[in-house]
């Protein structure tokens, strides 16, 4: 029989020219030949070439290509998939009329598999249907019927005489096949009919159903053979002594992806994975290797569309099949990290053919059912106390996972590994999910889709390729919104994935220290130099972007969009990144157009510095959430980065009409205008609250506890620090709970936001992590504003000569805060904080050391003034005397009111 199965092989070019039919009746021969064979003789067909055991697994795939039984159920094991796990493909062909005994056998014995005891009738179980009315269990009537054909007067089973009759009637009329039947089996059949034909289906006819069941069968006892010569074939191919290619194992990993890509039986699911894992511990470094790739990454994504299914059976082994994966790739590689990078691709390609959203009643979206199937999977991936269990059911050893492997020698199976592993992909399915849950609202809430971009990149960041075009994607968002500073850090960190990548690898330009320069332009940028990119290099995936021209080319549009947003500072900082490319390359053109950016960059630098208007290239504002109707946004607060131009009622108007449109008839919207401190519990239900604050960012050395108003506090500093991470706010309040009170009266409350990052940032708004508050007497507030003032004055005095050579400050702004200061219809200022703090019953109310500092702060001002109107003096010309003199008044007016308050004052100025 061997040498007759060898000479089969020979002349595959006629089975090839074999129609389908004719294929089918000739592999019938060989599944029979080979199924006789003992196991020497199967091993010698694969000792005489590579080339003839390729031929040999190729009949066995053609053998599962042919004898692929599809139901139209098979569509529905996903639920409401866009698209079917295998595509469509023609129907199973039939039989010639005309077979050989030996092929008749085969068949019979085929159709006998246990393979289910039911048939297809209509679309309701056999069992269920043979249950009697007010019969409890299902499958009661199926057994005693089954035991009735089956007993020694009636040797016929159902199963039994169903087969004998198909397989003695292929390709038979209807009738012919009834006819066919035994007598006591057909009386029965007709008694069941009889009995049924009244209560909920009328029958279809038999002959179909009986078929159905018989190519099921047969279809099932195909692959178990396939599955059975192929661990045989993986346990020879362990011990070397068979002719195959050691280097990819075609061989195998053909046969098991042609597996995986058909609709198989409940039976055959629970006969492969304990092969599948036998098959990896023996090979597990080969099949893991690059070199099959394109293997691991359709392994990967067959066993994530089975964590699909609804059959529970079929999802838990597939849950056991990524375990095993996890495993071998602990034993061959010593992390995930690879693996991670697999099933990150395989998951975003499985998010095209999974619909992770269904429409609830109300016509909103919701998470499908498929969805929480694969998170169902992905979780019980990670449960170390459900593991045993799944294990056990799918004919595994409770200590599957843990044994370890021949050529081994510890145990490296960690469970925080693969609960990390659960996360990443979980992270991933989430930022899906959440994308196509904001399908319908993206173009209304930018901020929201521009998160949803965010957070996709982010899930796929251990892919590069994944992960750029979902920056890339976000860039674009941005730029849509005219946001310039969120694009071009978009445009940044793409530079930083690839520069990274280079470093890894040594093949760029650029250093770690490079990419620490990048750190401070886009935080985001990670600042550690890993491998991660180059497990990343899948077939298909990761080589194509990650390049010196590719990072020059998202620099220089980062480069662009900065100078758009007039942050001219990280402009700078970019071609610094860019000239040494240039440098290494000897390409003197493009060093000598960056160093002319570079000059055109640094004046417009210096521009912004000597302007007397302070430079903001940007606003922001606290928006707190309160309601239910906000979903994950409730009782949450953000920082909003907006243009400059953007004013209070302006985000207002904005936010109202973003979030107007998601209230429904049980909720309305409200502003809360001030900014006191939100008692969430208290709030009117069925009332959602939006709470926006204007705020001011924080410098990097600012002291935060400095009773100063901060009206100045921006214009002190260089443009250089334009990166904030905590923003403040002033509330005024008084002890009585009125907002607004006298001097006397007015405390002030300043609360410090922390962000989850800092802005400029990759989306336009950052979480609030941390909140503090500083409270201010009244005392202390009159101190600040007067200490403000004297600020003002001070910087002016003190301001550096500017570019032609003046060392004088600049005599418009000096006027201007002369005038506000210590012009007499605006003493009232400095004189009500005397009036309210130095007389009369709350002057006792003081401590020493508050009375003092505030005699101490009004006596600086004053002197400050007087130096003030001094340089003022030498400033002016003829046109100006006259605002002068008025000056010179008012200070001497405001000196002498407030010597009735402070005697000293006399002597000190």
């Amino acid at each position: 029989m061997i040498l007759w199965s060898m000479q089969i092989l020979d002349e595959m070019p006629v089975f090839y020219n074999l129609n389908a039919v004719e294929k089918r009746e000739v592999l019938i021969v060989i599944l029979q030949i080979v199924r006789n064979l003992d196991d020497a003789s199967l091993v010698k067909a694969w000792q005489q070439s590579i080339a003839r055991t390729r031929l040999f697994f190729k009949l066995l795939e053609e053998c599962l290509v042919l004898f692929e039984h599809r139901k139209p159920a098979d569509g529905m094991l996903m639920g409401c998939s866009s698209r079917s796990p295998v595509g469509d493909g023609p129907a199973s062909p039939k039989y010639s009329d005309r077979l050989s005994p030996a092929v008749n056998n085969y068949l019979s014995e085929a159709s006998r598999q246990e393979v289910r005891i039911i048939f297809i009738v209509s679309s309701i179980r056999l069992e269920t249907l043979m249950q009697p009315q007010g019969t409890p269990e299902n499958g009661y009537l199926w057994q005693r019927v089954n035991s009735q054909l089956s007993s020694p007067s009636q040797p016929y089973s159902l199963r039994e005489a169903l087969a004998q009759a198909q397989s003695s009637r292929i390709g038979a009329s209807a009738q012919a096949l009834r006819e066919s039947l035994h007598p006591i089996l057909r009386q029965k059949l007709v008694q069941f009919w009889i009995g049924w034909e009244c209560c909920y289906f009328r029958p279809l006819i038999i002959s179909h159903s009986l078929q159905e069941l018989w190519e099921e069968n047969l279809s099932a006892s195909v692959n178990l053979q396939v599955l059975e010569i192929t661990e045989k074939f993986s346990m020879m191919a362990a011990s070397h002594s068979i002719s195959t290619d050691y280097g990819k194992l075609d061989c195998i990993t053909a046969i098991l992806m042609s597996f995986f890509s058909r609709n198989q039986p409940l039976s055959f699911w629970k006969a492969l994975f304990p092969v599948f894992n036998n098959v990896f511990d023996l090979h597990g470094g080969t099949l893991m290797a690059r070199e099959n790739d394109r293997f691991l990454k359709q392994v990967t994504f067959h066993l994530l569309r089975l964590a699909v299914f609804r059959n529970e059976s079929v999802r838990k082994r597939a849950v056991i099949g990524l375990q095993l994966l996890v495993k071998s790739s602990f034993y061959c590689f010593m992390q995930t990290a690879r693996l991670r990078v697999m099933l990150i691709i395989t998951l975003s390609e499985l998010m095209s053919d999974v619909q992770v959203t269904q429409m609830k009643p109300d016509g909103t979206l919701e998470e499908s059912g498929e969805a929480r199937r694969l998170r169902k999977s992905l979780e019980e991936m990670s449960d170390e106390a459900k593991s045993p269990n799944l294990l056990r059911e799918c004919g595994l050893s409770d200590s599957a996972l843990v044994t370890i492997p021949e050529r081994s020698e510890e145990n490296r199976w960690s469970w925080s590994e693969v609960k990390y592993l659960s996360d990443s992909l979980l992270l991933a399915l989430d930022g899906s999910l959440e994308h196509a849950l904001l399908g319908s609202v993206m173009t209304m809430d930018r901020y929201a889709a521009a998160e949803s971009f965010y957070k996709l990149a982010m899930a796929f960041a251990p892919v590069p390729d994944l992960h750029i075009m979902w920056l890339l994607h976000l860039c674009d968002a941005h730029q849509e919104m005219q946001s310039w500073a969120e694009a071009a850090q978009c445009a940044v960190a793409v530079a930083g994935v690839v520069m990274q990548a280079l470093v890894a690898r040594n093949d760029g330009v650029w250093s770690k220290d490079h990419v620490t320069a990048l750190r401070k332009i886009c935080p985001m940028v990670s600042n550690e130099i890993t491998s991660e990119a180059s497990a990343a290099e899948v077939e298909g995936y990761g080589a194509s972007k990650l390049t010196v021209d590719s990072a020059v080319k998202y620099l220089q549009l980062a480069n662009k969009l900065f100078s758009q947003a007039e942050l001219y500072h990280f402009c700078a900082s970019i071609l610094e990144l860019v000239i040494p490319v240039y440098k290494s390359r000897r390409a003197y053109g493009q060093l000598a157009k960056c160093h002319t950016l570079l000059t055109s960059i640094y004046e417009s630098i210096l521009e912004q510095e000597s302007s007397p208007i302070p430079f903001t290239d940007a606003t922001y504002y606290r928006v707190g959430f309160y309601g239910d109707r906000f979903g994950k946004l409730d009782r949450k607060e953000y920082v909003y980065r907006e243009p400059r131009d953007v004013r209070l009622g302006d985000i207002m108007e904005k936010l109202s009409h973003i979030y107007e449109s998601r209230m429904d008839g049980n909720h309305t919207l409200h502003i809360i205008p001030d900014s006191r401190q939100v008692k969430a519990d208290e709030l009117q239900p069925g009332v959602c609250y939006l709470q926006i604050t204007a705020v001011d960012a924080v410098m990097e050395d600012e002291d935060l506890g400095s009773r100063r108003e901060r009206i100045f506090s921006l214009s002190t500093g260089s443009v250089r620090a334009r990166v904030f991470d905590r923003f403040l706010f002033d509330t005024p309040f008084t002890k009585n709970g009125k907002t607004q009170g006298g001097l006397e009266d007015q405390w002030k409350r300043r609360s410090v936001l922390q962000t989850e990052g800092s802005f400029p940032a990759l989306v336009n708004r950052l979480l609030v992590i941390k909140s503090e508050s500083l409270e201010f007497s009244p005392v202390e507030n009159a101190i600040g504003m007067i200490e403000t003032r004297t600020a003002a004055l001070r910087n002016e005095l003190e301001e550096p000569r500017s570019s032609e050579g003046d060392q004088l400050p600049r005599l418009q702004s000096l006027q201007r805060i002369l005038q506000g200061s210590v012009a007499v219809q605006v003493n009232s200022g400095v004189l009500s904080v005397c009036t309210a703090f130095l007389s009369g019953e709350p002057a006792t109310r003081l401590r020493s050391q508050e009375l003092q500092q505030l005699i101490a702060a009004l006596l600086e001002f004053m002197a400050v003034c007087k130096r003030a109107i001094r340089v003022h003096f030498r400033l002016i010309g003829e046109e100006d005397q006259e605002f002068h003199t008025q000056l010179v008044n008012g200070f001497q007016s405001l000196t002498a009111e407030l010597s009735h308050y402070i005697p000293a004052i006399l002597s000190e100025l």
